[in-house]
């Protein structure tokens, strides 16, 4: 019997049941363990069906990435609305952060955390330099509007602003990582009045440019 031809809206769709397949496997067994086979045998295909829809486990890595930098990008953006006090609008963006990082620690760990997998730079001059460049550009959107935000508002320039927002982000990956390593909460019982604390001490060092 042959197959039906799936719809446009219906190869979308599956597209994103295979991301959400492989983005499990990456997290439970590690991206060593990730597959095509492996993948295909959720849904019960073979590896080969697969490849109508990915060239392979590492183009599904970059676009994993891609999804989880447009979902925080978006959530940055409605924090920038929240107030018209720049400085508020900044105390948002924090918390956002913090608050993506501890509801999506699956996408947090590919993201941010993961050595294994391959960046933008191992991929020039191969094929998935393409899709490696789409997924640097989408993970620099969400920061680039912080930094721009800090140059309309702000007293420093570009520069002062791409290093402030870098450093920013450092101090917050590193809050993140800490909560869903777990290791956090050895050393302090209230783990939520420690973040708060903490991302209140990060915005306040900002508040003297903003």
């Amino acid at each position: 019997m042959p197959r039906i031809a799936r719809s446009q809206e219906e190869i979308i769709a599956f597209k994103e049941d295979i991301l959400d397949a492989a983005l499990q496997i990456i997290i439970t067994e590690g991206f060593e363990k990730l597959s095509m086979r492996k993948i295909a045998s959720k849904f019960g295909l073979t590896a080969t069906a697969l490849y109508s829809y990915y060239q392979n486990k590492e183009e599904l890595y970059f676009y994993i990435r891609i999804r989880g930098f447009e979902l925080l990008y978006e959530r940055f953006k409605k924090a920038l609305t929240s107030s018209k006090k720049p400085y508020e609008k900044i105390r948002a963006c924090i918390m956002e952060y913090l608050r993506f990082g501890k509801e999506y620690p699956d996408y947090y760990e590919v993201m941010f955390v993961s050595r294994s997998v391959p960046k933008f730079l191992d991929c020039l001059g191969t094929p998935l330099e393409k899709v490696a460049r789409r997924e640097k550009e989408t993970a620099l959107r969400p920061f680039l509007l912080i930094a721009k935000e800090m140059v309309a508002y702000a007293k420093v320039d570009i520069r002062k602003a791409r290093y402030l927002t870098i450093r920013l982000w450092t101090e917050l990956n590193g809050i993140v990582s800490l909560y869903n390593s777990r290791l956090l909460r050895e050393v302090e019982e209230d783990t939520e009045k420690l973040i708060e604390r903490l991302s209140s001490d990060i915005a306040g060092r900002l508040k003297k440019y903003i």
